[in-house]
C-alpha cells in the first residue's frame, strides 16, 4: 500500500540519481539528527519531571502504586547535569587523546578497476552482525535486516510499560543477568566467526603442493595448476588447503562421476559461476582428470604425508 510511494520519496524519483544523493544527505544531516535531538529532549523532560533512578536495593522491590511515596529523586540540576558534564568532557578528552596518539587510520590504495576480486568486510564493531547475516538461510536476509531492528525497537519501548514492577537489584534478577550473559557471549561468538569468515573466498590460498596432488600424469598436474589459477581453490579445499565457501573436494571422485563433475564445472551452481565460457576443452579435460584423482585413497596418502 505504501511501498511505491515510500520508494519514490526515498530515492527522489523512479530511479537512483542525483536527487537520491541529495535526499540521503539531507536524511543523515538534518532529519535523523533532528529526530535524535527530539528524543533527547523528551528524555530530559522526563528526567526533570520524574528525577533520576536511585540505586537498586534488594530489600525494596518497586511497586508503581507506592513508589513515589518513598522515592527521593536526585534533582537533575545541578547534580545529574554535573555528572553529564564530567562524563562528556572525559569522553571528548579520550577521543582527542586517541586522535593525537594513534592518528587517523591509514588510507588504502586508490581504487583499481582491474582488481576483480571482492571481499567486502564491515568494520570490527559490525563483524558479529556480518556473521549473523552470513549464517541466515538463503532468502531471509531482507526480512531480518528490516524486521530485527523493528522488533528490537518495539521491545525497548514496551519494556518500561509492561515490566515496571518488582526487583531491580541484580542479585534478585537471575533471568536478566543470564539473558545479558547469553547476549554478550553470542555477540562474541559471532564476532569471532566474522573474523574467520569461512563463507568468504580465501584469495590467499596457496597452490597445492606436489604431496597433495599425487600427479600420476601431466594432465593431472596441469589440472591441479588450473584448480588454483582459475580460482577454484579460493572456494573449495583439498586436503585442508583452500577456502571453505564451497564443498570440500578432497574425495569428490567418490561422490560424483566424471560426467557430473564436468556438468557442474560448465553449468555452475548455487553461488558458483559457470566456467563454460572460460575453460578451453583441454583445460576442462585436465581439471576433470585432477578432480577424478581425488578419492579416499588419495586422502589416505595425504594423511600419511
Amino acid at each position: 500500500m505504501v511501498g511505491p510511494w515510500l520508494a519514490r520519496f526515498l530515492i527522489g524519483g523512479q530511479t537512483v540519481g542525483g536527487a537520491t544523493l541529495s535526499r540521503f544527505f539531507a536524511y543523515h544531516v538534518f532529519f535523523i539528527p533532528a529526530l535524535i535531538f527530539g528524543m533527547i529532549g523528551l528524555h530530559l523532560a522526563l528526567v526533570l519531571r520524574h528525577g533520576i533512578s536511585e540505586k537498586p536495593s534488594a530489600s525494596r522491590p518497586v511497586d508503581p502504586k507506592t513508589y513515589r511515596s518513598w522515592y527521593d529523586a536526585m534533582p537533575f540540576w545541578p547534580d545529574a547535569a554535573w555528572r553529564d558534564v564530567v562524563f562528556g568532557v572525559f569522553a571528548v578528552a579520550c577521543v582527542v587523546f586517541l586522535a593525537l596518539h594513534f592518528g587517523p587510520p591509514e588510507l588504502t590504495k586508490p581504487p583499481d578497476p582491474t582488481i576483480i576480486q571482492a571481499d567486502p568486510r564491515p568494520d570490527w564493531y559490525l563483524l558479529w552482525y556480518f556473521a549473523v547475516l552470513a549464517q541466515l538461510p538463503h532468502g531471509t536476509e531482507t526480512y531480518v535486516i528490516v524486521g530485527a531492528p523493528l522488533v528490537f525497537g518495539i521491545c525497548l519501548l514496551i519494556l518500561p510499560l509492561v515490566f515496571n514492577r518488582g526487583q531491580r537489584a541484580l542479585s534478585r534478577r537471575p533471568w536478566a543477568v543470564a539473558s545479558l550473559v547469553i547476549i554478550v557471549m553470542s555477540i562474541g561468538a559471532f564476532w569471532i566467526e566474522g573474523l574467520r569468515s569461512p563463507w568468504s573466498p580465501d584469495f590467499n590460498a596457496r597452490p597445492l603442493t606436489p604431496g597433495i596432488v599425487h600427479a600420476a600424469s601431466a594432465e593431472i598436474s596441469q589440472g591441479a595448476e588450473l584448480f588454483h589459477a582459475r580460482g577454484c581453490q579460493f572456494c573449495h579445499a583439498i586436503a585442508g588447503s583452500g577456502g571453505q565457501r564451497g564443498p570440500d573436494l578432497t574425495t569428490v571422485a567418490n561422490r560424483l562421476t566424471d560426467q557430473q563433475i564436468t556438468l557442474r564445472i560448465l553449468n555452475g551452481g548455487y553461488n558458483m559461476p559457470s566456467f563454460a565460457s572460460i575453460l578451453k576443452p583441454a583445460e576442462l579435460s585436465a581439471l576433470v582428470a585432477f578432480l577424478n584423482s581425488r578419492t579416499l585413497a588419495a586422502q589416505s596418502d595425504d594423511t600419511k604425508k
